[in-house]
Parts: structure tokens; sequence; C-alpha cells
């Protein structure tokens, strides 16, 4: 009677410390092998936790479910911040913002169209590289360039993986 509630809270941070190591191994895939030649990669972490965000918000317990979505945004942040040259947070702060925007505005939808969650994830991804050039550069007026050179494909190489992930997280959502 007096062990359980010990086992559920070792359950528990077993649970968080697996999601915070898979999300560096994933991180670590991210910036290493899914980069190109011009430094741009793919950001998975950012595409995972914006859908996680979107699909546990339609779950029986949506603010638990967006929660979840928060805690993956933090920890991929993080493990970009650790594996990156940025300031430490700082990709973490941009995944939790973009995250906490494209879900509060998106949850209305309906996720089983696709539209939906292509929309959401371009969206962050512009908020997320746009709070990015801000911490990163904020006193340089070039706005444009920026756009055009980092935006723009980021956007672009973000939507790739956004439907296939909608389906794996929504079927890793539904066995929990």
């Amino acid at each position: 009677m007096g062990d359980s509630q010990p086992r559920r809270i070792e359950e528990r941070i077993a649970r968080e410390l697996g999601l915070a190591l898979a999300l560096l191994a994933i991180a670590l895939v991210q910036t290493t092998v899914l980069s190109g030649p011009v430094g741009l990669s793919i950001p998975l972490l950012l595409v995972l936790a914006i859908v996680r965000a979107l699909v546990g918000a339609r779950t029986a317990e949506p603010v638990r479910g967006l929660i979840r979505g928060l805690w993956w945004a933090f920890y991929g942040g993080l493990a970009l911040d650790v594996l990156g040259t940025l300031p430490l947070g700082s990709h973490a702060v941009a995944q939790l913002i973009a995250t906490v925007v494209v879900s509060l505005f998106a949850r209305r939808f309906a996720l089983e169209r696709p539209l939906v969650p292509l929309v959401a994830v371009a969206v962050g991804t512009v908020i997320y590289e746009v709070i990015l050039f801000a911490i990163t550069f904020p006193a340089m007026p070039d706005w444009q360039a920026y756009f055009l050179v980092v935006v723009v494909p980021s956007l672009l190489l973000a939507l790739i993986p956004t439907l296939p992930a909608v389906a794996i997280i929504h079927r890793l959502v539904r066995t929990e």
C-alpha cells in the first residue's frame, strides 16, 4: 500500500528521462545527418513538438495533451541548445513560443484535414525562425535577406515530415 506512490513517481521520472534522451537523439540526427551543405536542416524537433501539441489537444484531456507538446518543445529545444552554437535557451524559448501560439490558434480546427497541420507547422516555423533571428542578431536590420535565405527554405523543409509525423504521433498518443 505504501509503495504505490513512489513507484508512480519513479515511473514518471523514467518516462520523462526516456523522452528527453529520445529527443536528444533526434536532435543529434537533426544537427548531423539532416543538415544540408548550406547549413540548413529539417527542423524535425519543432515539427514533432507542434504536432504533439496539436494531437494532444484532441485527446480526452486536451490541457494535458497540450502540456505534453510543450514538454517536447522544451526538451527538444534544450537538446538543440546543447548541441548547437547559439546561446543556451534560445532554441527552447523559440520552440516553446512557436508551439504555444500555433497550438492555441489551431486547436479549433479539425486535425484530420491535412491542411491544418501543414499550416500550423508553417506558421510555427516562421515564428521559430523570427525569434531565433531576434535572439541571435538583435541589431541586424536586414530582415528581408534573412527571410529569403533562412526562413523560406526552413519553412519548405519543415513541411516535408509534417504529415508522417501527424500519423506517427497520433498512433503513439492513442496507445498511451
